[in-house]
Parts: C-alpha cells; structure tokens; sequence
C-alpha cells in the first residue's frame, strides 16, 4: 500500500482483501493492522470494531472498483447483448487474473461475504445486499433495453435478472470450489439460453 495512503483507506483495503481470500469471521483485527501497515491503536482511532470497518470498506470498493467496471461493462453506448457480453467476460478476465496473482479463485466476495454473514453481521449483511441490489439494476436496464430492441423476448427483467445473477453465483462457486474457471468461461452460453439469446463474442467485437 502506498505509504501516504489514509489510515482508514490502508484498513478498509486490507480487510476486503482478507475478507476475500479467507472469511469475515476468520479476520483478525491483528492480521488487518498487520495487512494494513498500521498499529492496533490507529485501528481503534479510526474505527470503534470490524464490522464498521467492514460497512466502510465495502462502500469504498463499491465506489472506487465495483460501479466503475459496472459503469464500463455496461456502457450504454453499446447494444445490451454486447453489454451483457462484455460483463461477462471482464469477469472471466478477472477470475483468471485472480488465480494467476494468488493461485486461487477466490470468487465474488459480495457472495461470499454475504451469505456468512447474513445472521451474524446484520448491518454488514444489508450494505451487502444494497450493492448487489445497484448490480442487479445494470441487469435490470439492459435486459430492457434488449427486449424492446428486440433482441430478446422476456416479460419480467427484474426477475430474470435475479436468475442471472443467481447463476453467475453458482458458477464464481463452483470456480472456487473446483479452482478452475471453467464454469465462468462457460456463463455466456449459459446465461444466452437464459435469456433466449446468443451473446457475440467480445474479442470480435469493435465497440466503445
């Protein structure tokens, strides 16, 4: 971490790492200080316990990582299926780009977080939910967009958008389960006979 980085910013960032790589409820405030670079006092300073932090952290990434490759990913320049397409595979990308830094697949931290805490960490839980709520709404809005330009038949988007996201799960589990990415590589084709829909293949695309 740079060293003129914030105090909060170096522990938000060390708890979501963790957070990710291992569990909530196995993060130690000792191993965050230590991640983080900082002492248990400056801890204690800026934050009153973890679940605080954890509330923090989660709100930066969602800012300064998350909305900004949903942002990209969804652009509305582009039609919904090169959108959909282009999501999906930038997912792909950072699966493969996960387990070629730490030699695991570590999966979606807002899933796996979420269903460990979901009776635990009742406030954790439900910023959470909050943000896979924002994800959901880029499902949501292209998944519009593509039936009424006609390119898919559906009569519901929010609740297929739940079954996407709810497979898109269930494949980020199984990568991490199995350390392959092999069931993420195959979501397009998935998600495709979801929705009714061949999803183009975005390395032979020329989009914006």
């Amino acid at each position: 971490m740079l060293q003129n980085t914030p105090t909060p910013i170096k522990l938000q960032q060390a708890l979501y790492e963790l957070m990710w790589q291992q569990s909530y409820g196995r993060v130690t405030i000792d191993a965050i200080c230590e991640k983080a670079g900082v002492k248990k006092g400056s801890f204690y300073h800026a934050y009153p316990d973890k679940a605080k932090l954890a509330l923090d952290a989660f709100e930066h990434f969602w800012q300064t990582q998350t909305r900004p490759w949903l942002d990209e990913s969804f652009s509305p320049c582009d039609p919904p299926l090169i959108r959909l397409s282009n999501w999906l595979s930038r997912g792909l990308e950072k699966t493969l780009q996960c387990r070629e830094e730490h030699g695991r697949i570590y999966g979606c931290p807002l899933f796996n977080i979420g269903s460990e805490l979901s009776t635990l960490e009742p406030d954790v839980a439900a910023k959470v939910g909050e943000i896979l709520r924002h994800h959901r709404h880029y499902l949501i809005t292209t998944l519009r967009d593509a039936s009424v330009e006609g390119s898919v038949e559906i009569d519901d988007a929010e609740e297929v958008a739940r079954d996407v996201l709810t497979l898109v799960e269930g494949a980020l589990t199984q990568a991490r389960i199995s350390n392959k990415a092999d069931p993420v590589a195959r979501l397009p084709k998935s998600v495709g006979r979801l929705i009714g829909a061949i999803l183009p293949d975005p390395s032979n695309l020329t989009v914006s």
